[in-house]
């Protein structure tokens, strides 16, 4: 992604917290961001998250959710089948990878 889409990124966040919320739902933030501009991303995330913000993440990156959130959801067909952390997911379904755990967890086929 160009600067002048990292810069968007940046001020969509912004944006978002100018009222001083307690609270932010945050829809597929990273999408179409390069590596570089995505850890920056995490980076302020993680820092509002000690700050005492409580953010909702919605992602279909594996390894955004396992950095980022404390606590997760697991959809399928608009249903929650699973709730906890990373690792309870892992355990769950018997997963290493929380990539794979989701893939199970979520009904979708886990490649070999």
């Amino acid at each position: 992604m160009n600067k002048s889409g990292q810069r968007h990124i940046r001020r969509s966040v912004t944006l978002a917290l100018i009222p001083n919320p307690k609270l932010v739902f945050l829809d597929e933030l990273t999408t179409g961001l390069d590596a570089k501009a995505r850890r920056d991303v995490w980076k302020i995330l993680q820092e509002l998250k000690h700050g005492g913000l409580t953010i909702f993440l919605i992602s279909h990156f594996m390894d955004e959710v396992e950095i980022l959130c404390d606590e997760i959801c697991i959809l399928k067909q608009g249903k929650a089948v699973f709730y906890g952390t990373v690792e309870q997911a892992k355990e769950v379904s018997g997963c290493k990878k929380f990539e794979d755990a989701y893939l199970m967890l979520s009904g979708e086929e886990v490649g070999e």
